[in-house]
């Protein structure tokens, strides 16, 4: 059974401009964040041991964004991570950011490849990691 990766999060003071509002670049720390505690809690392998005694990494190879509505100061908003495709050495996630009412706040698609550090030569994804990764997989329409 497949399923997503849920974190919610309270939008502090530091993610905020002058107006209260969340600062878009902090958008994207919040989904770093995301993803480090999906491979922390979700596949086990946080991002100290990936790098440090794996000696892997995750980078982004790409990223696309939609801001739909903003998110304020003292706001909670829900985090969802899920997989939409995973490759031999890369996979697509997919993001939402929404309010406490399940309005979006926002949407993105990253791709991440699996790399050998320290040259950064893409790795196929480890068979016990893969495994686990599965399990947060989009359900896919048979349509």
């Amino acid at each position: 059974m497949t399923h997503p990766f849920v974190k919610p999060l309270t939008i502090r003071f530091r993610h905020c401009d002058p107006a209260g509002i969340v600062f878009y670049p902090r958008y994207f720390e919040m989904i770093n964040d995301l993803v480090e505690d999906w491979c922390d809690e979700g596949l086990g392998m946080s991002f100290e041991r990936m790098h440090m005694e794996a000696g892997l990494g995750v980078p982004t190879a790409n990223v696309e964004c939609r801001f739909s509505k903003p998110s304020r100061l003292g706001e909670t908003i829900t985090r969802t991570l899920a997989v939409e495709r995973l490759g031999t050495s890369s996979m697509t996630l997919a993001i939402r950011f929404a309010g406490v009412d399940d309005d979006t706040r926002l949407t993105a698609t990253l791709v991440l490849v699996w790399v050998a550090q320290p040259d950064g030569r893409p790795v196929a994804v480890p068979d016990d990691i893969r495994m686990k990764i599965a399990a947060f997989e989009a359900a896919k329409n048979d349509n």
